[in-house]
């Protein structure tokens, strides 16, 4: 009979032992959502190696499109938004943001003042966050070997591959609304495609020892590697989504760190443009 309780006794010891210690676990922190919306550069970066066509995005035709695109990406709720903007010039965004706030700015035709401007203001954050890092990105020294190597047929290869990309970016662009061109700009073949100009064809670039197309593969996942650590380093304990608004070249290096990151979910471009 002694045995039979001090058998019961510890038994039920080890049961509120462990509902206990359940109980002190805290539950785990929820991820933090984050969206990272990719465009093309309505106004055509000069240090692109392959440019689209602008697109005026203050004209009365697309105006209302780009409130609609606005609407769905304030619909997201962001508490902050990460824009390709040198965090090197925090300063000067807040002032722009600030004058833009108080009818002293006049929008221009690119993502940053069209789509990231508005909707932190419609959701009444105190600033826009700025995040990019400008890295190396030498691709002259690729082409030059490659031209100086025999392998000029990759570098034909590779020209037709990113201008029919460029081609078919530019026509859907010209005839779709901006809300379904930015669906389709994040789409994983669109994503894809972009990636390809590295890993297919700059990564061949080089013979022997050298490896040219591999280095600037290396400069390209480092500046973006940046990008990831700065954006990570912005956000805050309290931030349940995040926003970040990039050149689409960029999306598919931060899109894999983000989706292998556990304190995060990535929500689909798709999924908050629907």
């Amino acid at each position: 009979m002694v045995h039979l309780r001090t058998s019961l006794l510890t038994t039920w010891l080890v049961a509120l032992l462990i509902l206990t210690a359940a109980a002190q676990t805290p539950a785990p922190k929820p991820r933090t959502k984050i969206v990272l919306l990719g465009t093309m550069h309505f106004t055509p970066s000069t240090t692109d190696m392959y440019k689209n066509a602008a697109v005026d995005l203050t004209s009365a035709q697309r105006q209302p499109q780009v409130r609609a695109v606005v609407e769905k990406l304030a619909a997201f709720h962001p508490d902050q938004i990460c824009i390709e903007w040198s965090m090197l010039r925090q300063g000067k965004l807040d002032s722009v943001f600030q004058a833009y706030q108080q009818g002293r700015y006049t929008l221009k035709s690119n993502e940053i003042d069209q789509l990231g401007l508005p909707t932190a203001q419609q959701l009444r954050l105190p600033h826009l966050t700025a995040v990019n890092y400008r890295g190396r990105f030498d691709a002259d020294k690729a082409i030059e070997f490659a031209k100086q190597h025999h392998q000029g047929d990759l570098l034909t290869n590779l020209d037709t591959y990113s201008n029919r990309f460029m081609a078919e970016a530019n026509e859907k662009m010209a005839k779709l609304p901006l809300k379904d061109f930015l669906t389709y700009v994040n789409s994983p073949e669109a994503l894809n495609t972009n990636a390809g100009f590295y890993s297919e064809y700059m990564a061949r670039i080089g013979e022997g020892p050298d490896y040219p197309g591999i280095d600037l593969l290396t400069d390209w996942y480092s500046t973006n590697l940046h990008i990831y650590a700065n954006i990570l380093r912005q956000i805050k304990p309290t931030d349940k989504a995040v926003l970040v608004i990039f050149g689409q070249g960029h999306i598919p290096i931060l899109k894999s760190l983000f989706a292998t990151n556990p304190a995060f979910e990535v929500i689909e471009v798709a999924k908050v443009l629907k």
